[in-house]
């Protein structure tokens, strides 16, 4: 029996990229003044979150943001990823570009790769954020720590 090859669904993965960037901006409306945001998260146990959306760069119709996910208990199992996510103001949409350590993802991997990435490795990593952001919109409080790029 021959294996079928993925094929990515371009359509959906470019409606997650879109969502993405409004769930960005009703999280941190003040994308283009501010340089940096942290609001923390309160989940269904005990421990909170502290999450961190900075600004690494700044221009005209991009902008790269760093998300970051720190536990507020020493003793957390759960370790975050670090995302990189590059927005593109012109097309309104967001996509991850890195995750911890992990660049230039591709749309489509074969099931036997080096790396062990799965198939639809870059789809579920967008998700993985849309998932993150629509989380920190229901469960999110401002910490009132948002820092601007001006003195």
């Amino acid at each position: 029996m021959k294996k079928l090859r993925y094929v990515p669904n371009l359509i959906s993965d470019m409606a997650e990229c879109d969502a993405n960037y409004f769930r960005l901006h009703r999280l941190f409306p003040n994308l283009r003044d501010a340089n940096c945001m942290e609001f923390g998260v309160q989940g269904t146990t005990e421990d909170g979150s502290l999450v961190t959306i900075s600004i690494s760069e700044w221009c005209p119709y991009t902008t790269m943001l760093s998300i970051r996910v720190e536990c507020e208990m020493e003793t957390s199992l759960l370790k975050w990823p670090r995302l990189e996510v590059r927005v593109y103001h012109d097309l309104c949409t967001a996509e991850v570009v890195s995750f911890e350590r992990h660049r230039n993802l591709r749309y489509r991997y074969p099931i036997d790769n080096p790396e062990m990435y799965q198939p639809d490795e870059k789809s579920q990593i967008n998700r993985f954020l849309g998932e993150l952001l629509t989380f920190c919109l229901r469960h999110g409080y401002s910490l009132d720590k948002t820092y601007s790029w001006l003195p």
